[in-house]
């Protein structure tokens, strides 16, 4: 998920590619233009925009070459037009600040992308354990749904609640608390695969999408995950986990639907005594 603002709205290589080579080809197409008119027209301004959008929706390296074929073109320009320089090393001289001049655009653009992609991470990211906030959750596993739909695939939503939570707030204070959570994203994190979408809904409530073959490999990765759990906040007695699993053959339902069904299965761990695993189809 480490891309550029600008690849969010051009996320398809090949468009990226075609974005490319119309930026190239307007590039040395003003180039060629400006040779036939023998530079009566300035087209500095114009080759930047090219510039500019191969930068924001191709890249960095993207903006770096459009600015590098920008400035050759310009002295190539020059060069071919020669009633209008004595100086043979003039034509570069003027490619070379106009190599700088783009250049400082092209990192300019990369600075805004840098910026509007942190804070929109932020929107998305739980500062305190590091993993998907409620929002960033959502998003991301309406798109998993978006895929099993398309491969047809079977999935699993691990609902996750720390046991005697609010005990442990209210006799060892909140800094344990946090501390508390912080583990427990940790072991979610470590414990999981990369296609695993996981967040924390809120408080201390965390979910855990996968990819299952199986209920019956959905339990076993949930009993896993729960064995690590129950090790790592052994130290914070008394908190516990208990986890309950919705398997689904297919994505029928909605995100939201699909999680409160996980969180009704949870729920039935809770009141058999916590601290347990409890997997359903549904």
């Amino acid at each position: 998920m480490n891309t550029s603002y600008g690849h969010s709205f051009i996320s398809s290589r090949a468009l990226r590619l075609a974005f490319s080579l119309v930026g190239t080809s307007l590039i040395v197409g003003l180039g060629l233009l400006r040779v036939h008119t023998q530079a009566q027209f300035t087209f500095a301004s114009l080759m930047l925009l090219p510039v500019l959008a191969n930068t924001w929706l191709v890249g960095r390296v993207g903006g770096w070459l459009s600015a590098i074929l920008a400035a050759l073109m310009w002295g190539y320009a020059d060069h071919v037009s020669t009633g209008a320089h004595e100086t043979t090393w003039i034509p570069g001289l003027n490619a070379f600040i106009h190599l700088i001049n783009y250049g400082v655009i092209v990192e300019l653009v990369h600075k805004v992308q840098e910026l509007l992609q942190r804070e929109a991470n932020n929107a998305r990211v739980d500062r305190l354990t590091g993993l998907l906030n409620r929002r960033g959750f959502m998003e991301t596993f309406e798109e998993q749904i978006k895929l099993a739909h398309r491969l047809n695939a079977s999935f699993s939503i691990a609902f996750i609640d720390l046991d005697r939570f609010k005990q442990l707030n209210d006799t060892r204070g909140h800094k344990e608390g946090d501390a508390a959570l912080k583990m427990a994203g940790t072991i979610l994190l470590n414990a999981t695969r990369s296609t695993d979408v996981i967040g924390r809904l809120g408080g201390d409530e965390f979910c855990v999408v996968a990819f299952s073959r199986s209920p019956n490999d959905a339990e076993i990765e949930a009993l896993r995950l729960h064995a690590q759990l129950t090790e790592a906040l052994s130290k914070f007695t008394p908190v516990g986990a208990s986890i309950g699993v919705a398997f689904f053959d297919e994505a029928e339902l909605s995100a939201t639907e699909m999680i409160q069904k996980a969180d009704e299965i949870m729920y039935s761990v809770k009141k058999a005594g916590k601290g347990s695993v409890l997997v359903k189809v549904v």
